[in-house]
């Protein structure tokens, strides 16, 4: 008699690898984290780039209501970049094991969204202005410190978060 040997589903095409099943509670959780680990993140770099940014005549009150404004902004635009994120690589699963490409496409969404935003608030605007400490990039009015932040922090976040068990 001859054995049959089961049937076995085809090896996905390399780049391709299965998706790990990820529910949506899973993907939720793990954006919260993202969140709380931003809020730290961006948090302490508003404070630390304080000295970049024209506080003269600014009352203390309103120096630190202008850093936990700015970090809560932040935090938001982190998530929604995370999301989008998810829906450009079609897998809600990618916080629970993030990809370079992954990673380069957030960056990429923050960095953008953070130059035109700069560029308008700064130039445009007015809503904010720059101390003679901030360097910024040749051709615009666009501050350097809230670029590299945006290159830095949103993969910190989502590094700390995919590590985190809780």
């Amino acid at each position: 008699m001859l054995a049959v040997a089961p049937a076995r589903s085809p090896a996905p095409a390399p780049g391709n690898a299965q998706r790990p099943h990820v529910s949506g509670r899973e993907a939720l959780t793990r954006m919260a984290w993202v969140a709380v680990f931003g809020f730290l993140l961006f948090g302490n770099w508003e404070w630390l780039q304080t000295p970049f940014y024209d506080n003269d005549g600014l009352s203390l009150t309103t120096v630190v209501w202008y850093r936990l404004h700015c970090t809560a902004v932040d935090v938001l635009i982190l998530i929604a970049c995370v999301a989008a994120t998810g829906l450009l690589v079609r897998n809600l699963g990618w916080l629970q094991h993030p990809q370079p490409r992954h990673l380069a496409i957030l960056a990429l969404l923050g960095t953008s969204y953070t130059g035109l935003s700069e560029q308008i608030n700064v130039s445009i605007r007015g809503s904010w202005a720059y101390s003679s400490l901030m360097p910024v990039v040749p051709g615009t009015s666009v501050g350097v410190v809230p670029l590299a932040q945006w290159l830095v922090l949103p993969a910190l976040a989502v590094w700390l978060a995919s590590r985190h068990r809780g």
